[in-house]
């Protein structure tokens, strides 16, 4: 059963902590590598172990699925850590282009109600009438 453990270290210290942790790992591959050459010796033998190398490698490939879960958690710390020092720069809003000059069309004006605020432009949704009561039986 795999379970996170979690400790700080301040921000600076963090490619040199992952460094620390996938050296650790590099000790899992040299042993799977010296597995694997056990596996090919067994298998050439004049009476092959057949069951020997199943059984490495079968316990190499675990080890190797174990590697690709920390590099997984590796490449995932190293990402927030970039994130954290290279913050995206603010985008600059596109340049406004002055407005274009008006068209000589006629502009007819649109009904103006007693609804709108004419300083604000904003509707009044007041209701102007009460909601209906219900008839008594």
């Amino acid at each position: 059963m795999r379970v996170r453990i979690q400790y700080g270290v301040e921000l600076e210290e963090v490619p040199e902590t992952v460094s620390n942790l996938i050296e650790e790992e590099a000790g899992l591959l040299s042993w799977c590598s010296h597995t694997i050459g056990e596996v090919c010796s067994a298998l050439v033998q004049e009476e092959p172990n057949i069951k020997f190398a199943l059984n490495k490698m079968d316990k190499v490939r675990q080890k190797l699925g174990s590697l690709d879960a920390r590099l997984i958690d590796m490449e995932a710390l190293l990402q927030g850590y970039d994130a954290a020092s290279n913050p995206p720069k603010p985008q600059q809003p596109p340049p406004v282009s002055p407005p274009a000059p008006e068209a000589a069309v006629p502009v007819t004006q649109s009904p103006t109600s007693d609804r709108i605020d004419p300083e604000t432009g904003a509707y009044n949704y007041e209701r102007p009438y009460a909601a209906p009561e219900e008839p008594e039986e």
